[in-house]
């Protein structure tokens, strides 16, 4: 399968087995530039897949690939942790350096599969879809959430049950459609460095995606890990 990118990338990836893949740059910044990861691959829905992994030859990076097979178009979600320097620097010396909050990065492309890019072709695009939305999130018997969309660039998120019962906090995020009822959420967390990535499927109520951050406060080690979960509307608020 061979992604053509927007930017003018051009790199073609192997699936090898249900579990590992390899790529390699045909055109772009680091041509001929090639590597094999693990990877996780669930379907949303019928004829688009959710094809994530965690880059070795980056530091901290993952890709998170929606492909959208019928349509021949894809969304790529590039995801960066920050270093320990940048983790470590206070929200106020944030805000005096005019910087985001969140020192977590992602940067979103689109492009097209195994054809080159055409003016033609319907990509998917930056939705307003869900704000106003109070939505509740059940990942376990004992882990809830609740998510409120506030705007087209940030969020609340609660937890309701399970081991951070009672936390809260407002964070940076990215919405896309995929599809009708179907959506890209993308956070970027700032107090604990975390991506977070999921297809929300509001005709099925179910999500599936990934939460990717560090193992500790040393910020060496990453944990990229899969999450889902089922979906209630709780309110719209009127806007």
């Amino acid at each position: 399968m061979t992604l053509h990118f927007e930017n003018g990338w051009v790199i073609r990836h192997h699936f090898i087995t249900d579990r590992e893949l390899s790529w390699e740059i045909l055109k772009g910044d680091a041509a001929l530039m090639s590597d094999t990861e693990s990877y996780v691959a669930t379907r949303p829905r019928a004829g688009i897949y959710f094809v994530d992994f965690v880059k070795r030859s980056e530091r901290a990076t993952s890709v998170s690939l929606v492909l959208m097979i019928e349509s021949g178009v894809f969304l790529a979600a590039i995801g960066q942790l920050p270093s320990r320097e940048d983790a470590s620097l206070s929200l106020l010396d944030r805000i005096d350096a005019r910087l985001e909050l969140t020192a977590v990065r992602a940067d979103f492309i689109r492009g097209t599969i195994d054809s080159e890019i055409s003016p033609d072709r319907s990509f998917p695009a930056s939705t307003k879809d869900l704000v106003g939305k109070r939505v509740e999130y059940r990942y376990s018997a004992t882990e809830l959430y609740e998510h409120l969309y506030l705007n087209e660039k940030f969020y609340s998120w609660h937890c309701l049950e399970g081991s951070e019962v009672g936390l809260c906090d407002t964070d940076a995020c990215h919405f896309f459609k995929l599809s009708e009822g179907l959506y890209l959420f993308v956070w970027r967390e700032k107090v604990v460095p975390t991506l977070g990535i999921i297809c929300i499927d509001l005709v099925a109520m179910k999500t599936t995606g990934k939460i990717f951050g560090y193992e500790s406060n040393e910020c060496r080690a990453t944990r990229n890990f899969s999450v889902g979960a089922y979906v209630r509307n709780v309110h719209v608020a009127v806007r």
